[in-house]
């Protein structure tokens, strides 16, 4: 099973971030796929990542569930918000986190320390940031001079949002749960992954 440790936004936040996203052209309620845009997130899929596991074994679930349990019970509630925005390469948009990132990154080592797993390096976590749309195969130019570029225009339809939403400051929310999900890959909409909760974990216990 491919699993992974996230904070999902409660709906208030999701609300506010909704209006903002519509306000890029972001078409959050149905598919686009034959009209070639990005492929916008929808709101149930959006989350913080915390730890991302891969591959894991079946019978290392409650070993790990336990473990994540554990942890839960030694880490105190936090707030943060999402504020500001950019791209990863132009391939996706993706919204920041401000607030008391010392605790989400505590929370999200504690999360990684519990794999029954090694974690390759190059999926581990290096900025707390939720994943809003992602660019479709052949829509990214590759990249060229700054001036060359410049004339040519963004390297993907996802720039332009980001610069827009570079601004962006939602409301701020208490994080006191954090969730253990299960991906599964192309099942979901667009073709893209499916997220199914496996359990859900309190902090403070």
């Amino acid at each position: 099973m491919r699993l992974f440790t996230a904070v999902f936004p409660p709906a208030n936040v999701l609300d506010h971030l909704d209006l903002a996203l519509h306000g890029v052209g972001a078409n959050l309620t149905t598919s686009d796929a034959n009209r070639g845009g990005p492929r916008w997130l929808p709101r149930e899929m959006q989350h913080v990542t915390l730890a991302f596991y891969a591959d894991v074994p079946e019978g290392s679930i409650p070993d790990l569930t336990d473990e994540l349990a554990a942890l839960a019970r030694e880490h105190r509630p936090f707030e943060v918000r999402l504020r500001g925005a950019g791209t990863f390469s132009s391939k996706v948009l993706w919204m920041g986190v401000d607030g008391d990132l010392g605790a989400l990154k505590g929370l999200a080592s504690a999360c990684l320390d519990a794999s029954p797993r090694e974690v390759p390096e190059d999926v581990k976590p290096h900025r707390a940031h939720l994943t809003v749309a992602r660019a479709r195969a052949g829509q990214v130019k590759p990249p060229r001079g700054r001036w060359r570029r410049a004339l040519d225009g963004p390297r993907s339809e996802l720039e332009p949002a980001a610069q827009a939403l570079s601004v962006y400051a939602g409301p701020t929310w208490r994080v006191d749960s954090f969730a253990l999900v299960e991906s599964r890959l192309g099942e979901g909409p667009q073709s893209g992954p499916l997220y199914t909760p496996v359990e859900s974990f309190t902090l403070g216990g």
